[in-house]
This record gives C-alpha cells, structure tokens and sequence, in this order.
C-alpha cells in the first residue's frame, strides 16, 4: 500500500512540473506575440527572431505618418535636397499632392562639427543652398568621384555675416566612405552621387544642410509660414502695382536693389500687362524654406496675361533674414539673372546632357536646334512649323511674323545665332525656354536675353510667344 502511494505521488508531481513548465513557455511566447514591438535597438525582439517566424506584416503608411525636415515650409512641387550632419545622411522629399522621400544616402560633411566660417577651418556650412553647376570628372576619382555640383556658399547673408571660403561642393569618390572626413564639402558614394543627380535642377533644387534635422508631420505649420507668406504678398502688390518704393520697404537698409539689377527690375515691372480682368497677377509654384534666421521664398512672378489667356512671367527667388524679430528681404535672384554664369560655369554638351532623362525637356531642346538652324539657312517653312498658329509677338500674329522674318531675310544673306545656356521649365502642356541670344547678321549684331514661350499641341511643342528680357 505504501508503495502504490509513493507511486501515485511521483506520477502527481511529475505532472504537475510539466503542466507549470507548460504555462510558463506559453506565458512567454504569448506576451512576445502580443508585444512585437518591443524589441532591442536593433529592431528585432529580444530573441532576435520571432518577428521573422511568424511573419507579422507591417501597416503601409499613410502620407500623414510621413515626416519631413521643418526647414521645409512649404513646396508646391519638386525636389528638396536635405543634409543631416548628425546622422551623416542625404535625403531627397519629392512633393506632388503630398511629400513623398523618394532618396536616402550616407554621405560624409566636414571633419569639424558646426557651420563654416572661415576658409580651411574643414567644416561644412548650413544653410539654404541650391548647385549652381556641374562639373563632369572633377578630379582624382578617389577625390572626387565622377561628379560634382558647385554650391552658391558663401551666400549673400553669410557674407554679411562675416564667412568666407568657397567650393564647396556635393560630389562623389570611390574610396570607402567614412563619416565627418571631408574637408567641408557633402561628400556621397560615387554610384550614390549618380543617382542624386537625376533630382538636381541647377539653381532650382534647394540644398538644406542642418547640424541636426528636426522632424515634423508633413501638415505641421511653422510660426513663420505667414509671416514670409505675407512678404510674398506684399511684394507681388508692389509689382503689379508698379510701386518700386513699395518694394524698397520690404528690404533691410542697405540691400535694397541697386544699379543694374534696379533697372532690370523697373523694365519688368513697366511691362506689367493685365488684358484679361478675370485672372489675378498672383506668383505661381511657390516655395517657402527655411533654416534658422535664415529663408528662401521661390515663385513664378507673373507679369501678364494676354489676350489668349496665356501667362507670362520669370522665375524668381527672395533670400530673406529675420533680424530683429522681424523677416526682411536682403536679396533677390531671377532665373535670367544667372544665365551667363551657367554658360561660364558650363559647357552646352554637360547642360544638355543633364536633361537627357526628360522627354519634354529633351523635345524643347530639338525644337530650339530646328527654330535657329532654319532661320540661318532660311528655311522658312520649317521656321514657320516651329511656331503655333496663334502665335503673337510684337503685335504681328503668325502670318505677319514670317512676313517680316522674310523681309529681313532679303536684307541680310548671311544670318548666324546661338543660344547658350538654355535654361527650361514646364508646368503640363506649356513651357518656357530662356538663353542668351547671340545675333549676326550683316546689318546688325547684338546680344541679349531672350525668352520663348511654349505649348504642346496634339502632342508637338510650338513657341506662340517670343520675348526679350
């Protein structure tokens, strides 16, 4: 009998090890199932393993959970370039109907950390940049890649500031890349910098560099965002009403517009034209960055509307500072401003190589070659093709245009043009092409800034206006 009660105890015991052994591995699996989130810094839970073996799928995200840098304002559309030095990374956000981070790299910013201030002191500056040129096999390979985009550092304010130095670029290598080991320039991969070229529109595309970025929600809306919108606003009423002493109020004392920048402006705003009293001379794509003390607001300024309902203006930007609690415009950059330093800066076949990967670009491109190669063989009815039949120029519609086209035709055997530093941007079906032109003829020679107004037609780019900046 004692020995059937021994027995009998043992097995009870015995099982009730396996029943608790049992409860314990459930509790434990249970609670990882449960809690899948809360894993090491790794990303993984703390047997590095369960999240892969049960194959948990991830919620999509939404635009709303997508953050972006608060130096971005606002964009309207486009590309901004962003650098966070803390973490040593380059990120390219993409707007369209929302903000989307369409680029990510490791890249390496100056040996020293903080903004560049003095020539030689191996730090990169922050700021609000844009690349001002490219620059095809730079130099040493293990130096500086294939590749390399010159940055408008040291920008007006950071000369006011006091700072110097200059080259400071974004290129590549094909050494190892280490962090914080360049000498003040964005340093990336060499296959890395490639593929960041195809987001980069010279003097177009901002750069951000920040010591460290602070991430918001996309819908986030800085203090500053009405402030600087309503600089834009004041400045666009002066504009349109033609008010240049309007305009002066809006800059810090001392950077007002001056010399031939002042008269550049007055002739744009003496062509202030409004035909049509159902459209407002408001800016178009706007974009509003800002990095400390320190904005950019860019915008097409319109300046008319003509009698087919078609806008005219330029690209400009206003480089802002807020001093004294208070937000002033201390420069100011149009697009046909820059021209000529593009053409210094780069050769036509490196420009024309850059946008190669746009179709419509690489079609206004060949309907510019075809437009001066007709006009200087006198190949007047390939010239004509090359224009829309609603074309106005100079108060001539299109058959008036090539009347007088073959007019000075007659007088001038010999005609030569180019157009250098071509410079496009297209919003849909409608264009805007701007160069230096370059005309010879044997009664007249001249230089100036010319722009060609375009729209697509069944498919095919014409040009139904011609102006002279």
């Amino acid at each position: 009998m004692n020995t059937k009660k021994i027995i009998t105890y043992g097995t009870l015991v015995i099982l009730l090890c396996i029943l608790f052994y049992g409860l314990s591995i459930y509790s434990t699996v249970s609670a990882d199932i449960q809690d899948p989130l809360h894993s090491s810094p790794s990303g993984k839970t703390t047997d590095g393993k369960l999240l892969a073996a049960l194959e948990i799928p991830s919620a999509p995200q939404s635009p709303d959970t997508i953050k972006i840098p608060d130096s971005i304002v606002a964009i309207s559309s486009g590309y901004v370039l962003v650098v966070d030095k803390s973490v040593q990374k380059i990120y390219v956000f993409h707007k369209s109907d929302a903000f989307s981070k369409v680029f990510e790299a490791p890249c390496s910013t100056g040996k020293n950390p903080g903004s560049k201030k003095v020539a030689g002191d191996a730090k990169t500056p922050n700021g609000i940049f844009f690349a001002t040129s490219i620059i095809r096999n730079p130099g040493p390979p293990e130096t500086y890649g294939s590749l390399a985009f010159t940055l408008d550092y040291p920008t007006l304010s950071d000369r006011r500031d006091g700072k110097d130095g200059n080259n400071i670029w974004i290129h590549g290598t094909t050494k190892s890349l280490l962090p914080q080991q360049s000498n003040g320039c964005v340093v990336l991969r060499d296959s890395d910098v490639s593929q960041l070229s195809k987001f980069i529109y010279l003097n177009r595309t901002p750069v951000i560099i920040s010591e460290a970025i602070n991430w918001v929600p996309q819908n986030y809306v800085p203090d500053s965002k009405n402030d600087l919108e309503n600089i834009l606003t004041s400045w666009n009423k002066a504009f349109v009403e033609k008010d240049i002493k309007k305009l002066d109020a809006l800059y810090f004392d001392g950077t007002e517009i001056k010399g031939k920048k002042r008269e550049e402006l007055h002739a744009k705003i003496e062509n202030v034209k409004f035909i049509n009293k159902h459209f407002a001379l408001n800016p178009r794509d706007i974009s509003i960055l800002q990095e400390g003390k320190n904005a950019v607001i860019m915008f097409d300024q319109i300046f008319a509307v003509d009698g087919s309902n078609a806008f005219r203006g330029f690209y400009n930007k206003l480089i802002l500072e807020k001093i004294k609690n208070a937000w002033y415009v201390v420069d100011d950059v149009s697009i046909s401003d820059n021209a000529a330093k593009h053409v210094a800066a780069v050769k036509t076949k490196t420009m024309e190589s850059r946008y190669n990967d746009d179709p419509d670009e690489k079609e206004v491109r060949h309907l510019i070659r075809r437009w001066v190669k007709s006009w200087e063989s006198g190949n007047m009815k390939t010239y004509r093709a090359c224009y829309a039949s609603d074309f106005q120029s100079k108060d001539m519609d299109l058959n008036a245009w090539i009347a007088h086209k073959l007019n000075v035709r007659e007088k001038n055997k010999i005609i030569r043009i180019s157009a250098d530093g071509i410079q496009i941007s297209i919003n849909g079906n409608s264009a805007r092409a701007s160069f230096v032109q370059h005309y010879h003829s044997s009664s007249l020679k001249s230089k100036g800034k010319k722009a060609l107004e375009l729209k697509k037609i069944e498919g095919q780019w014409k040009i139904f206006n011609e102006i002279m900046l």
